[in-house]
C-alpha cells in the first residue's frame, strides 16, 4: 500500500459490527477464564499435592489473563460511540479471582 495513499473510510456499520464481534469474543474469554478459576480452585482441594501445585499455578497464570481482559474491555468501552448496543450494555467484566481473608471462625455447636 501508497503510504501518500488517502485510507478508506470504514462505514459506521462495519465499525459497529466489529465492535459487537470484539465484545461477544471478550464476553466468551471471560466465561473461560471464570470456568478456569474455578476447576483451579477444585483442584487446590485435591488431597494430591501435585494436583494442587498445578491448580495455584493455573491460578497466577488466570489472573495475568485477568488484567489483559481488562485492558480489552476498557478498548471495548472506547467504541460505544459507534455502537448503541454497547453504550446500552453495562461492560463490566466479572471478577475471576476473589481473594478473602478470614478472620474468625464460626464456633462449632
Amino acid at each position: 500500500m501508497d503510504a501518500s495513499a488517502t485510507p478508506a473510510v470504514i462505514p459506521q456499520s462495519e465499525i459497529a459490527l466489529l465492535a459487537n464481534i470484539l465484545a461477544l469474543a471478550t464476553r466468551n474469554m471471560s466465561n473461560l477464564s471464570t470456568l478456569i478459576t474455578q476447576l483451579s480452585v477444585e483442584l487446590g482441594h485435591s488431597p494430591d499435592p501435585h494436583l494442587q501445585r498445578v491448580g495455584q499455578r493455573v491460578l497466577a497464570d488466570v489472573d495475568v489473563l485477568a488484567q489483559s481482559l481488562d485492558t480489552q474491555w476498557e478498548l471495548i468501552g472506547a467504541l460505544a460511540r459507534f455502537c448503541p448496543l454497547l453504550s446500552r450494555t453495562p461492560l463490566v467484566k466479572p471478577s475471576l479471582v476473589t481473594e478473602i481473608h478470614i478472620t474468625e471462625l464460626p464456633e462449632r455447636t
